[in-house]
């Protein structure tokens, strides 16, 4: 049996604001997003040992929740840095 889950959506970006203080020397402000869109990942799993169902599917068919994901992953995350050039 096959059984196909869905696709991953994820959107990162970043912003970096240089300011030059002499000739030789900036500062940089930077700021990193991680999963911008706060998209849900259902259920993707990266572990070795469920190869054959790496999206945490619940196949068993004696179960009330067959066919459904039990885990949804991802979330929002900022990282801001500052950085002097010289």
């Amino acid at each position: 049996m096959w059984v196909e889950g869905p696709s991953r959506l994820g959107f990162d970006a970043n912003l970096v604001k240089r300011v030059r203080i002499t000739e030789t020397k900036e500062f940089e402000f930077r700021v990193d997003g991680i999963n911008v869109l706060n998209t849900p990942n259902f259920g993707f799993n990266t572990n070795r040992d469920t190869q054959n169902n790496p999206y945490l599917i619940n196949l068993s068919i004696s179960s009330p929740d067959f066919g459904r994901f039990t885990d949804a992953q991802g979330s929002r995350r900022f990282t801001l840095g500052a950085r002097l050039n010289f």
